[in-house]
């Protein structure tokens, strides 16, 4: 299916972290001493202690081995770590009773192993023990097995059903990882735990029963299982409640699981629900419509992952987290709208955080249009896909490594457009490595202020700039107007003057230290005229006053 992709790269992922096994683990140190082993030519011994030893080693030629229960005067009780690993070529397999304990990783890549039977003084598998056993559809894992180590039957592809013992009571994380052919399990009433990703990737497990004393049912434990149809929990549980054929809490405000496999076409998500799951709807194809209740805050990672059938979707204010990869691979879905982008306050609220690769892969969706209150968006979360086979060594292809070294290839979607405020949303497109188109829907005041202040400074620098050009590179024709200017001023003056003479009587104050030149010295016979014209006025006043 097509989501097998999404699978492999979890996988991959997981193997980065290490939560795949180590697969270079060694036998116990004082078990290991290269001086105490002895072999019969197809297997290697290791000796423990004066009557015990433990088979560390196989050539991975073999095809067919019993091992024996005594050797050369020493019980075989236990096979060591990594003792068959890689042993491609071994079909069968005989452990004798003898044999107590059995190492980490044990039976790993035996990819022919067809059956085996674990005798019943075996207590304990440990991790990894028959991972990749690819062809093993019959075990018998005997009636003394009480805990599994994580990734024990990991990648038994051909396991199609297997009987719990009674005596189990505890089973590590990853317990049937990528078990394809599963089609149905039993939990034995001592387990308590259902470790994380327990039935991931069991493409055939059709329907699944909560017994009443599990407490935990690890993180996305039911990932990847897109035949499964049927989810029910025993009664009396005090953790777990099925309603409606969809798993919850027993207070409902947790939706852990809706299996993929139903076939309804539309879910409303109950009005008690605060938190979808991660991998809550992971690849349930046949659902094309979701609806959420006002009051959710948290949408789980891989949430909605690869439900290729929604072709709408509805974010209410309420929600404050959208997890990494929660619906990506929606390839169907056309229309987002985030209630409150299109208010009059931008959708100002809770601060909603969008996390890397949120709608990653949606290639239908073209555009989206984002509220105020969006806080942070992770890398790639809008207008981003996968790109083609054929266009992976192009120059708009970025190939991304994340942190556990794993990549993967990003090109942006052509066509798309994000709507949004400064802020997270801007931010986003101009820290992408990617092209995608961005509209602003705010007006940026601030930027506003700035640029009207640097223009205004700009004009008048630049009047500024003219006047002093003009004065300093003025035309022939523009100086010659100027002087004519001047000269008819000059004349108008000079005409004032001449109309309205100003009357100076000659005389000086007697403390003026240097008195004025005149301006121009009279002939002796004009300045004796101008006294005795001076004293017959003088004269004439005189009379005046004589007279009555």
């Amino acid at each position: 299916m097509k989501y097998l992709r999404g699978l492999g790269a979890a996988a991959a992922v997981l193997c980065a972290v290490g939560l795949l096994l180590p697969m270079g683990t060694a036998f116990a140190e004082e078990e290991e001493d290269s001086s105490s082993t002895f072999d019969d030519g197809t297997l290697t011994y290791t000796i423990l202690n004066g009557t015990q030893v433990a088979v560390t080693d196989c050539t991975t030629s073999a095809t067919n081995i019993s091992i024996m229960p005594e050797i050369d005067g020493y019980d075989i009780v236990a096979i060591g770590d990594e003792a068959f690993a890689n042993c491609t070529e071994l079909m069968s397999l005989t452990i004798p009773s003898s044999v107590t304990s059995i190492g980490e990783s044990a039976f790993y890549g035996c990819t022919s192993l067809e059956a085996l039977t674990i005798p019943d003084g075996v207590t304990e598998l440990e991790s990894g023990t028959f991972f990749q056993c690819s062809s093993l559809s019959d075990l018998d894992l005997g009636s003394g097995v009480q805990s599994f180590g994580d990734m024990v039957f990991g990648y038994c592809t051909s396991l199609t059903e297997l009987t719990l013992p009674d005596t189990l009571e505890t089973m590590g994380n990853q317990t049937f990882y990528y078990c394809a052919s599963l089609e149905h399990i039993t939990i034995p009433e001592k387990v308590t735990e259902i470790g994380s990703y327990a039935f991931y990737g069991c493409l055939s497990l059709t329907d699944f029963t909560v017994p009443q004393q599990i407490e935990t049912i690890g993180a996305m434990a039911f990932l990847g299982c897109p035949s499964l149809a049927t989810i029910s929990v025993e009664e009396g549980n005090a953790h777990y409640v099925a309603v409606d054929n969809v798993l919850y809490d027993t207070e409902q405000s947790i939706l852990y699981l809706y299996p993929p496999a139903r076939t309804d076409t539309t879910f409303t998500v109950p009005d008690d629900v605060l938190v979808i799951y991660a991998g809550a709807f992971f690849a349930a194809e046949n659902l094309t419509q979701i609806t959420f209740n006002d009051t959710l805050q948290y949408i789980g990672e891989m949430a909605f992952d690869f439900c290729s059938g929604l072709t709408s979707l509805t974010i209410p204010e309420s929600v404050t987290t959208i997890s990494s990869t929660a619906f990506a691979d929606c390839t169907g879905l056309t229309e987002v709208t985030f209630v409150g982008a299109d208010a009059e306050d931008g959708g100002e609220g809770e601060p909603l955080e969008i996390e890397s690769f949120a709608f990653y892969c949606c290639d239908n969706l073209m555009t989206v249009r984002l509220p105020k209150r969006v806080s942070e968006i992770g890398q790639y979360a809008f207008g981003c896909t996968a790109p083609a086979e054929d266009e992976t060594d192009s120059e708009s292809v970025v190939t991304v490594t994340s942190d556990s070294g794993s990549t993967l290839q990003v090109k942006a979607l052509e066509g798309f457009q994000l709507v949004g405020y400064t802020g997270a949303a801007a931010d986003y497109v101009k820290e992408s490595d990617v092209d995608i188109d961005f509209d602003t829907v705010n007006f940026d005041w601030q930027a506003f202020g700035f640029w009207a202040i640097l223009c205004a400074v700009g004009v008048i620098v630049l009047a500024i700039a003219v006047l002093v050009v003009r004065r300093t590179m003025a035309t022939a024709g523009e100086r010659r107007a100027k002087r004519a200017e001047q000269a008819a001023e000059a004349a108008k003056r000079a005409q004032e003057e001449a109309e309205h003479p100003t009357f100076d009587d000659g005389y000086r104050s007697i403390v003026d230290d240097e008195p004025d030149e005149p301006d121009e010295v009279l002939p002796y016979e004009e300045t004796l005229d101008h006294a005795q014209l001076h004293h017959r006025g003088h004269a004439d006043s005189e009379e005046a006053d004589e007279k009555p």
